[in-house]
């Protein structure tokens, strides 16, 4: 029985019944479709389940391609084939620099093809990378039409497609090969299709998404080859017929008071009893929480559970009065660690004009840097302990009593210098916006 492979969407899989070793696939789409987001999941899925992947780009430069991958983990399995710098780029300097200065910062790897323009030298640099990596490499060629429009030749296209769809196929690999649909004629459409295992439409009517399996060889189902509506939301791609919807805002509400409590989605996750995903659908709106989980959100997140259930935009209703131990701890991006305690001291809302803090340094800790980069007046008064405090390379101690007050300077350097804890009053005005 045939490995299952994985298109990244889990509903895609349901509809092709998963790929398999040895299938091409055609991809035949309009304008406007979201076809990067397709590419973008198979990547994504490969890259983590240790699959070296081969983009060989007609369509993209390299520093727009580098850029929308950038984000992804395990690059240094994915190979890019430029094909476009002196392809469609036609060797502009604006396209060249990436090697210059781009490339170095992108941890996977660029293969630039000197004269993509001539076939031959093309097919090379695809036979030496199969050889090099040998079976099981995902492909994916980004535009047909690129090809055939630097070639000037349909028929050589079709040629290059004959040769390499049994190669792909004996080497046990998957290839996804993408071509717009009005730029080719029907005859030469048709022998693709006709030699492909599996072939995509992917269609725009009256503003409307379309996903249609058009070929799927080896596989049968009553229903996969009807046009499937779907949307593209954040980057993600749902089918509303299967509990797919548009975002409301209760998303944004978790995301917005997850970013004001300082905590990434694993943080937050792991203080829910959740995963980490589960988090980020949520935050896309791609799923709903049971209300066990709402009421624990609630309460981490120091809002009441009816402000997640209300359709307005309002802010989280306001706890006049929190008690010492209702105060929500806060994590800031520069603060790691347990050297340094911070605890929010009202309800978390999004208008209020002030945000005081309550900071507890350890004895001995250190701070470099300052707190958080605010774009507004701090005021920081010392409750206990003793501080060194750093700003234009002059040191100023802070004992009980004292106070300072912070402008446009931040500190470069929070030390507790004395014995035992130190404790601050911070009071941010305005309130720090989203993390």
């Amino acid at each position: 029985m045939s490995t299952k492979i994985s298109t990244g969407i889990s509903y895609v899989d349901h509809i092709l019944g998963f790929l398999k070793a040895g299938d091409n696939v055609i991809w035949e789409v309009e304008a406007g479709c979201y076809i990067e987001t397709f590419l973008q999941r198979f990547i994504e899925h490969n890259l983590k389940s240790g699959y070296h992947l081969i983009y060989v780009s007609f369509n993209a430069s390299p520093s727009t391609l580098t850029k929308r991958l950038s984000h992804l983990s395990h690059l240094e399995h994915l190979t890019v084939l430029d094909c476009f710098t002196s392809g469609k780029g036609n060797s502009d300097p604006l396209f060249a620099q990436f090697y210059e200065k781009e490339r170095e910062g992108f941890r996977g790897h660029v293969i630039k093809v000197e004269n993509p323009k001539d076939h031959s030298q093309f097919r090379v640099a695809i036979d030496r990378i199969e050889i090099e990596k040998g079976p099981g490499v995902r492909y994916i060629f980004d535009s047909l039409t690129g090809m055939q429009d630097i070639w000037g030749d349909e028929n050589l296209t079709y040629k290059f497609f004959t040769y390499s769809c049994p190669r792909l196929y004996d080497l046990q690999t998957v290839a996804y090969w993408v071509l717009e649909k009005e730029a080719h004629s029907a005859s030469f459409k048709a022998n693709l299709k006709h030699i492909t295992q599996v072939a995509i439409e992917l269609e725009k009517k009256d503003g409307e998404l379309f996903f249609k399996a058009i070929k799927i060889e080896g596989r049968f189902s009553k229903t996969a080859f009807l046009p499937k509506h779907y949307e593209v939301w954040d980057e993600e791609i749902i089918f509303p017929s299967i509990g797919g919807r548009r975002p409301s805002n209760l998303g944004e509400k978790v995301r917005s008071l997850r970013k004001k409590a300082g905590m990434t989605q694993k943080e937050l996750a792991e203080q829910v009893g959740l995963t980490p995903s589960f988090i980020s659908q949520l935050e896309k709106n791609l799923i709903s929480p049971s209300l066990d989980s709402l009421l624990k959100l609630s309460e981490k997140l120091n809002t009441q559970p009816i402000y997640f259930l209300v359709e307005s935009e309002s802010s989280p209703l306001q706890k006049l009065v929190i008690r010492s131990d209702e105060r929500q701890e806060i994590q800031l991006p520069s603060i790691r660690g347990k050297d340094v305690k911070l605890q929010l001291l009202i309800s978390d809302s999004l208008n209020r004009r002030m945000e005081p803090y309550l900071l507890t340094l350890k004895e001995g800790a250190i701070v470099k840097g300052h707190f958080y980069s605010h774009k507004g007046d701090e005021f920081v008064y010392v409750m206990a302990g003793e501080l060194e405090v750093e700003i234009n390379n002059e040191n100023h101690i802070l004992k009980q009593g004292d106070s300072l007050y912070i402008g446009s300077t931040f500190p470069s350097k929070w030390s507790n210098r004395g014995r035992g804890e130190a404790v601050i009053l911070w009071i941010l005005s305005p309130p720090r916006s989203g993390l």
